[in-house]
């Protein structure tokens, strides 16, 4: 026993160790987490002070953490969550019967792990890494570019004092410069920058180069290195920086931006009124300016020619000066366009190279959009090439490409180049030309967003490509495999490239040169399109020159002097346009039959008088320009009618002899029937040289879906100044037969002229709903231009443009009662030899003119005045802004005197008025012109009023014949 005992005391001591220790887990359980907290908050202490965390004070902004600091504060924070963890767990445990009894095995977990961090926690605390911390010198509060603006580009000026205008402004928060590749937004920004170094305008400057590909992590981690924040890992960047930034007056530049990004969302606060922040960006694409929601939009623009020859200079150095080499060098800068980036290239490339075979030898490569000078393709080509990369599909980028082949420095015409753009069919998916057009001008908006498409010189009308970026587009056709382009537009050729450039090409343009004789059989096993308009001397076509064109599918010969096409135009069975405009030596063409994919074809102002044979056989044809043909009297019968697809058909000023049935005949001739069967017809241009061809309205179910038409009824063409697009025109016509009303009915645009017939023009107008433009011509026995009894309900509303010329009878302009609304749209009033005319408007006209921009009256030998009547309502004509009387040699007022009217006038001309001796208080005029000998004898009311208008008193420079 005695053994037994002695066993069971050393049993005992031997497991009570580790048996008291888990025991103390339990029963201790509140004194470990006591202490636990004790020693968290005393790291928690030391980490911030550490990382800084005093405020905005200036310690904050200097503190440097090397890499083991770092580590340190990491695995600090992950502790710090850790006890959090468990006293949240502590305060939560479970307990049985409703807290009456402990769950003891939850307290021993607790009081176990509490125990474990409480080791890490303390070892933590003794390793806490205070020598590896260290302060930064101050950071400044706008960090200095290296580059800066070159001297002397005042180009470059102005659009700096612009931006830093938009600074001042506080409506201008978010500033967008946007401008092609290379062209110095960059440069500008950097000096916006500099010039803000040492000022006080912000607390900070932030500089992110953002790049192509969009990061918001590196944007924030960006900003949060200027501002010296120091991110954890899983750590809220956006929250940490949007606290930052939120009590800060920053200034923001978000350098080369390709996409758009939700600023908030990064953490960034957005500009308003109370923290006067800016965001600046720079970009190459508008539409990222618009997505950014910019309040300003500034375009940068190339540079001058001085500009260019400077910058030039400077890079090349004093070598280009030299007498025998500047010529050259300035016609090297020349085809650099204004753009900064390739001027520098070039210049530093050229710089110490005396000799004159190497400045040719760089305008040959320049010239040939080859990149051959050094440094062009990695620091030029390349770099705008990331824009073309950007475009969204490879329908916008062959729609871009497709413009290079138009000349240098050539303001396309947007309408033509849609209709090439639809013939090539990169415009697809539309159900028609309207479709194609609308969809088409999207297109050119997102290339001109992209800054590889600019405005040409009319605006809306033309766009153009720069210098460069065309380079830029040969080039990369020049590398492609399926768009290799043999471009050789308006360069003074007589003859054409080497047969043998011919035969990978896709698509050739030798258009606007002098080219006279052209290949005999070129082989052309790839080629799509060939571009050969405006070679004037180019006279013969080969007879074997379509021979080996299988794939040929656009041919524009149009502006030549061809007088036939060869027999191998029938082998391009492939051909969708076939483009002879203007071919004024053009007889006769071979037969069509084999051409049966044709869909546009435009044989206007030539000198054919026939249609080729089988042109009946073209059932894909969309588009057909037959206007203009002085020498095709006729067409045969069926032929128009087979062209079922027909969306398009211009036969203006080509005067046909018609058949007057309204529907085909057996006989020989075309009639209008034909031509109102072809049912997706939206499109129609047409010259009728009898008014009997209307005598039924054979269109009467077309006219809602006609798109655009024109009319001309007779055999001249009087009507220039006639500009709406829907419109009839018609001269010497002695009746109006039940066709031709239905026509005028829904003209937007009408002109008589060498008419009679009539006694009012109302009674041919008086339904006319969309008429905007008027003009009646020497008309015979009309006594009134509109009658208001004989005018339908909401007739006339839209009225704009009003031109009355030659009418001998014409009493009055207008009878009857005017109704409400009905002149509210006329701007513009002409009224030309009219004798028996004698007033122009009465009072109660008057009262709806009001927006009445221009009035002129010419030689109407009875007229006396211009508003009849003594008492009138005041601000009579109140948007008028230009007279112009001539030759009216009784007239002796304008308007009554006591009457207040025109308001706005702004100019006034006056030739041969000799009875005009007093003109009205036109208190806002800014020039009277007229004879010298009539502005003397002018009548004011005092002297006071005389020296106010006679300073603005211009004589007529020339004298006119009576």
């Amino acid at each position: 026993m005695e053994y037994l005992k002695d066993h069971a005391v050393e049993i005992i001591q031997w497991l009570w160790p580790p048996l008291a220790e888990q025991l103390d887990y339990v029963i201790n359980a509140d004194a470990h987490l006591e202490a636990l907290t004790r020693a968290a908050e005393e790291l928690k202490c030391k980490r911030k002070d550490i990382q800084g965390d005093d405020g905005d004070g200036p310690l904050k902004k200097r503190r440097k953490l090397n890499h083991q600091a770092e580590h340190w504060i990491n695995d600090s924070s992950n502790i710090e969550n850790e006890v959090d963890s468990i006293k949240s767990e502590f305060e939560q445990r479970p307990t049985f019967l409703n807290g009456l009894c402990t769950n003891y095995f939850s307290r021993y977990r607790l009081g176990k792990r509490a125990v474990r961090i409480l080791d890490e926690v303390k070892d933590l605390n003794e390793k806490t890494p205070l020598g590896e911390v260290t302060l930064s010198p101050p950071r400044p509060t706008v960090a200095e570019k290296q580059e800066s603006l070159p001297p002397g580009q005042s180009t470059s000026e102005q659009t700096l004092e612009e931006i830093w205008q938009c600074l001042q402004d506080e409506e201008s928060r978010i500033i967008c410069l946007y401008g092609m590749g290379g062209i110095g937004k960059t440069t500008l920004m950097k000096a916006i920058n500099n010039r803000l170094v040492g000022t006080q305008d912000f607390d900070i400057v932030l500089w992110v180069t953002v790049s192509k590909e969009l990061k918001i992590e590196r944007i924030q981690k960006e900003i949060g290195h200027e501002l010296n924040l120091f991110f954890l890992d899983g750590e809220q960047k956006r929250d940490k920086l949007f606290t930052t930034l939120k009590d800060m007056k920053y200034m923001l530049i978000l350098d080369d931006l390709w996409r758009d990004f939700d600023l908030e969302e990064a953490g960034i606060p957005l500009p308003n009124g109370q923290n006067r922040c800016k965001i600046a960006i720079t970009t190459r694409f508008i539409q990222v300016s618009n997505a950014m929601e910019a309040d300003k939009h500034i375009r940068v623009k190339t540079l001058t020619s001085e500009e260019s020859w400077n910058l030039f200079c400077d890079k090349a150095g004093d070598v280009a000066r030299l007498p025998g080499i500047q010529p050259l060098a300035e016609e090297v800068v020349n085809e650099c366009s204004g753009l900064p980036l390739a001027i520098i290239t070039v210049g530093r490339a050229m710089r110490r190279k005396d000799k004159k075979e190497l400045w040719l030898d760089a305008l040959r490569a320049l010239r040939g959009s080859a990149p051959e000078i050094q440094g062009m393709e990695p620091n030029v080509f390349l770099s705008l090439k990331l824009s073309y990369d950007h475009l969204e599909d490879d329908k916008h980028k062959r729609c871009f490409l497709y413009c290079a082949l138009f000349p240098e420095d050539y303001n396309i015409r947007i309408p033509k180049l849609l209709k090439f753009w639809t013939m090539e069919g990169y415009i697809d998916n539309v159900e028609s030309f309207e479709d194609a057009s609308n969809k088409g001008h999207a297109i050119i908006e997102r290339i001109k967003e992209a800054c590889l498409l600019e405005e040409g010189v009319s605006g809306d009308t033309h766009v153009k490509m720069h210098d460069l970026i065309r380079d830029l587009a040969i080039w990369i056709t020049s590398t492609s495999q399926e768009l290799k382009f043999l471009v050789r537009a308006r360069m003074e050729l007589k003859v054409p490239p080497k047969e043998e450039m011919w035969e990978e090409m896709g698509r050739i343009s030798l258009m606007s040169n002098e080219i006279e004789e052209l290949p005999m059989r070129p082989n052309c096993p790839k080629l799509e399109s060939l571009l050969l308009r405006k070679n004037t001397q180019l006279k013969i076509i080969p007879n074997n020159f379509f021979d080996l064109m299988p794939k040929l599918q656009i041919l524009d010969l149009s502006y030549t002097a061809i007088e036939s096409l060869p027999m191998s135009l029938s082998l391009l069975v492939n051909l969708r346009a076939l483009i002879l405009k203007r071919c004024r030596s053009l007889l006769e063409l071979p037969p069509f039959e084999q051409l049966k994919e044709l869909e546009f074809v435009d044989l206007s102002c030539s000198a054919i008088s026939n249609l080729p044979e089988g042109f009946g056989n073209l059932v894909k044809l969309k588009q057909l320009d037959l206007s203009n043909l002085d020498c095709l009297i006729s067409i045969p019968n069926n032929v128009l009618s087979r062209l079922s697809r027909l969306e398009e058909l211009r036969l203006l000023k080509t005067y046909i002899n018609w058949s007057t049935a309204a529907e085909p005949q057996v006989m020989g001739e075309a009639s209008l029937g034909e031509v109102a069967s072809l049912t997706r017809l939206s499109t129609f241009d047409i010259t009728i040289p009898n008014i009997d061809c209307l005598e039924h309205d054979v269109f009467c179910r077309r006219w809602s879906r006609f798109r655009n038409f024109a009319f001309h009824v007779g055999n001249d063409w009087v009507f220039d100044r006639l500009s709406s697009d829907n419109s009839v025109r018609i001269h010497e016509c002695h009746h109006f037969p039940p066709g031709s009303r239905a026509m005028i009915k829904h003209a937007e645009g009408l002109g008589f002229a060498s008419c009679s017939g009539l006694t009012r023009v109302s009674q041919v107008v008086g339904e006319s709903k969309k008429l905007r433009q008027l003009q009646v011509y020497d008309f015979n026995g009309v006594d009134c231009v509109i009658d208001w009894r004989e005018v339908e309900e909401g007739a006339l509303q839209r009225l704009e443009w009003l031109n009355v010329n030659g009418l001998p009878d014409l009493e009055i302009l207008f009878k009857g009662e005017v109704p409400q609304g009905r002149l509210r749209n006329l701007t513009s009033i002409e009224v030309s030899y009219c004798d028996k005319l004698r007033c122009l408007f009465s009072s109660s006209v008057a009262e709806h003119l009001d927006r009445l921009e221009e009035l002129t009256v010419r030689s109407c030998d009875e007229m006396l005045e211009i508003v009849e009547g003594e008492t009138l309502p005041d601000n009579l004509f109140p948007q008028l802004r230009r007279l112009r009387f001539e030759r009216l040699y009784k007239l002796t007022r304008i308007i009554s005197s006591t009457v207040l009217a025109a308001m706005n006038l702004q100019e006034m001309e006056v030739f041969r008025c000799p009875l005009l001796k007093k003109l009205p208080l036109f208190t806002s005029i800014e020039k009277i012109k007229g004879e010298r000998d009539w502005l003397a004898a002018l009548e004011w009311e005092n002297e006071n009023t005389k020296s106010l208008f006679q300073q603005k008193y211009h004589e007529w420079n020339l004298p006119r014949q009576m």
